[in-house]
């Protein structure tokens, strides 16, 4: 029904037809297609109710094109009425005077009928247009916080890097530059979810995963390493989303810089829906983990393995000499 109240075929015919042709076009189309109809069912109907088919035809007309509309449909249906049904028939004089009172009740109700419908309509447009402008303003604020978010995510950047490299200290240095590219991954994670939220509460997972692996590409991956994806269409919470960002973005970044000593191999993110949920791999074909290397502490793995607690998820390291394949799964909303 409110698809229907929120029709007007004026208003949103307005650009190429003019409103008031609109208007008259269907108030005469609707009562003409129910005069038919009246004048089809009349050996059943005879003189029994003349005035049915106006009070459809003038909510008809109201729903489709407005009040004015309504009222022409109104205006149109009480005089085709009183000229082809009531007694003596074609003539507009009554053989009953008291049919006149009948004529002006009849056209009182529909004309209240109406003006609620117009009413209705009208408050209706009206919050159409609120909830349009909260939402224009929202997202313009939106807009704004992300831009703001992301200059101070590279002010901060700048930062560390200026401090690295007025450092004396080798430690200091490559410590603030760790901060510095693991600042930015945070940063790319953070840009790839405003084009892969389904809404503030959800995120398309493998768009996300896409575009970091997208950015990877065209940031610090050499030529001679490929970065493909095979990702399955998921749904995550936002947070979920972010950490598996950050996952992803750790693993393939550590892949790319120490996996291939040579300059040359592949790696693949994978993401696929489980029985447990979304597993995602993380699987190189670079010269494999040290023995024990995974059990070693860095900081990239406590970084890993406190994002996938976060989340409660699992995760899992197979090495070999072929290559190292890091597995994560994490639960999904049922």
């Amino acid at each position: 029904m409110k698809r229907l109240i929120a029709i007007d075929l004026s208003r949103r015919l307005s650009p190429r037809v003019p409103k008031l042709a609109t208007e008259i076009l269907v108030a005469a189309s609707v009562t003409a297609s129910l005069v038919l109809g009246r004048a089809l069912l009349s050996p059943l109907l005879a003189d029994g109710v003349p005035f049915a088919f106006t009070f459809l035809a003038v909510v008809l007309s109201t729903l489709l094109a407005g009040w004015r509309s309504g009222a022409l449909s109104l205006l149109v249906g009480e005089l085709l009425v009183w000229y082809f049904v009531l007694p003596p028939r074609g003539s507009f004089i009554l053989a009953d005077p008291a049919m006149l009172w009948w004529l002006l009740i009849i056209g009182g109700t529909e004309a209240l009928i109406v003006a609620a419908l117009g009413i209705y309509q009208s408050e209706m447009r009206r919050g159409q247009m609120e909830r349009t402008r909260r939402i224009n303003f929202l997202g313009h604020a939106l807009r704004e916080m992300d831009h703001r978010t992301r200059n101070n995510f590279q002010i901060v950047t700048s930062l560390l890097q200026l401090q690295s490299n007025r450092s004396q200290s080798g430690e200091v240095k490559a410590a603030l530059r760790e901060a510095s590219e693991r600042l930015q991954a945070v940063s790319a994670v953070y840009a790839a979810l405003a084009p892969s939220s389904h809404n503030l509460a959800a995120v398309r997972l493998h768009d996300q995963l896409d575009e970091i692996c997208g950015q990877i590409r065209r940031g610090i991956l050499p030529e001679g390493i490929a970065l493909t994806t095979e990702l399955e269409p998921i749904l995550v919470p936002h947070e979920t989303g972010i950490a598996v960002g950050i996952i992803v973005n750790e693993l393939v970044t550590n892949a790319a810089k120490h996996a291939f000593p040579d300059g040359r191999g592949s790696i693949v993110v994978r993401a696929v829906r489980s029985p447990d949920g979304a597993r995602i791999e993380v699987a190189d074909d670079g010269r494999g983990m040290p023995r024990g290397a995974e059990r070693k502490g860095g900081l990239g793995t406590r970084l890993i393995a406190a994002f996938v607690q976060r989340v409660r998820g699992r995760s899992e390291v197979r090495a070999s000499d072929s290559g190292t394949t890091f597995v994560i799964t994490v639960p999904l909303p049922a």
